[in-house]
């Protein structure tokens, strides 16, 4: 008996035109529960079905597409039921066919894994989150040399990334084609929810109240933001070019001094920050020093800068420098490291780098760093603050520890001033006082 795939599948009018497009590349720009994962899934089952090929579903991370595909039961076994597919493979993640086709549910995390026999059609979701040499380097040469196979990349836009660049690629090639009046290899689609009608106007309302204006631009409305993935924004606002004034250290002025100590192939940095003006003071960054000789170093900064209140890093290696370093600098603090205080450490940056209430040297390496900071994907689908695997971060870390526990406005340098002289005056008064006393106390 013959058994239609897929099955329980009825598709609407949007998903119905990418199915009829007969191009070989298709970018799907669409909003969030417009059904782009069921469109791609279900379009995979109908070529595996139909046309014996290698076919594969790749998302971010494989725990990811396990979670999306393989454990779903509104997905995987709705889409496609026991009489449908041949064998299963639950370790290796793949699907055979009646027909030899063969299905793999993989990740864009190990891009080794995607390298293999050569597949006939490949769906790329949630592309943005993943790395663009995946598609370069692996997939595309594949498609290249066979003509017949096809690619679709799919999400919801994480500012101007690739999905962005294949959007507008796509875009570019459709029209190319109809000036020449021939058919496109691209096809591109961009879904809108206030558009669309698949999300009701009072879901869609309480989503724009309850989430940021750039969320919603980007997962509901698919606006292509500039810098949306960006975690600091703001920077170019922030810099200045120190001074010799700016430098001066003078005995009135009170200081901050953050660090973080080297890892393996990192740095160790040192960054003082002024209290009396908050303008971040030039770093001191350097590795492969025995640690005895930093440790050195960040006392005699500790010192330089008027006793400075010191916080560092303390986990892992910075545990032991803790320990040994805090019998010298009285003013130390350790600052642990754990998902949630760096996440909050790194929020305190972000929001006093967006409210201008900072100061940055212009240094290119220092804001670089904090520049390459984004929102980015884990492999257990959660949010996280990172900057790019080939970069360090260890000075927008040691900033972050600098400005940690700053006041909330700047010390009054000249109030700060007069409240030590007069205080030194009434120490001077009292001393006089005492020296007369004692001088009435004698002839008593």
């Amino acid at each position: 008996m013959y058994t239609t795939c897929p099955q329980n599948f009825n598709p609407s009018k949007h998903q119905i035109e990418v199915f009829s497009n007969p191009a070989r590349f298709k970018v799907l720009v669409w909003h969030r529960k417009a059904w782009k994962t069921t469109t791609a899934y279900n379009e995979l089952l109908r070529w595996a079905a139909a046309i014996q090929g290698t076919y594969w579903y790749v998302a971010p991370y494989l725990s990811q597409a396990k979670k999306i595909i393989w454990q779903e039961p509104a997905m995987g076994s709705r889409y496609c039921p026991r009489e449908i597919w041949d064998k299963r493979n639950n370790s290796e993640l793949y699907l055979t066919f009646p027909n030899g086709s063969v299905l793999y549910i993989m990740g864009a995390d190990n891009p080794d894994s995607l390298r293999g026999p050569n597949p006939k059609g490949v769906v790329f979701d949630e592309y943005d989150d993943m790395k663009p040499e995946v598609w370069s380097a692996i997939v595309q040469p594949i498609m290249m040399a066979n003509p017949n196979a096809w690619t679709w990349f799919i999400g919801t836009p994480k500012g101007r990334r690739d999905l962005f660049r294949k959007y507008q690629y796509a875009n570019d090639q459709i029209e190319k084609a109809r000036i020449m009046g021939t058919k496109s290899e691209w096809f591109c689609s961009h879904l809108r929810a206030d558009l669309s009608g698949i999300i009701a106007d009072k879901e869609l309302e309480e989503a724009k109240n309850t989430t940021t204006e750039d969320f919603f631009k980007q997962e509901y409305l698919c606006d292509f933001l500039e810098g949306a993935g960006t975690f600091f924004k703001g920077v170019d606002r922030c810099v200045y070019k120190p001074t010799a004034e700016d430098l001066r250290i003078t005995k009135y002025k009170r200081y901050n001094i953050g660090i973080d100590w080297a890892k393996v192939n990192d740095y160790t940095v040192i960054t003082p920050f002024d209290l009396t003006n908050f303008n971040v003071l030039p770093h001191e960054r350097f590795n492969q020093i025995d640690y005895n000789l930093q440790k050195a170093r960040a006392e005699a900064t500790y010192l330089r800068y008027n006793k400075a209140h010191v916080v560092m890093d303390s986990t892992g290696v910075g545990e032991p420098i803790f320990d040994d370093l805090s019998q010298r600098v009285p003013n130390l603090e350790g600052f642990h490291f754990t998902e949630s205080s760096r996440k909050d450490l790194l929020t305190n940056l972000q929001l006093m780098i967006e409210q201008q209430k900072i100061q940055i040297p212009d240094d290119p390496i220092l804001l670089n760093e904090i520049k390459s900071f984004q929102y980015v994907l884990t492999e257990r689908g959660k949010v996280r603050i990172a900057c790019p695997d080939n970069q360090h971060d260890d000075g927008v870390m040691s900033l972050a520890l600098a400005v940690w526990n700053a006041p909330k406005k700047p010390i009054d340098v000249s109030k700060q001033e007069s409240h030590e002289l007069i205080q030194e005056f009434d120490s001077y008064k009292m001393k006089k006082q005492a020296k007369r006393y004692l001088g009435i106390k004698k002839y008593l």
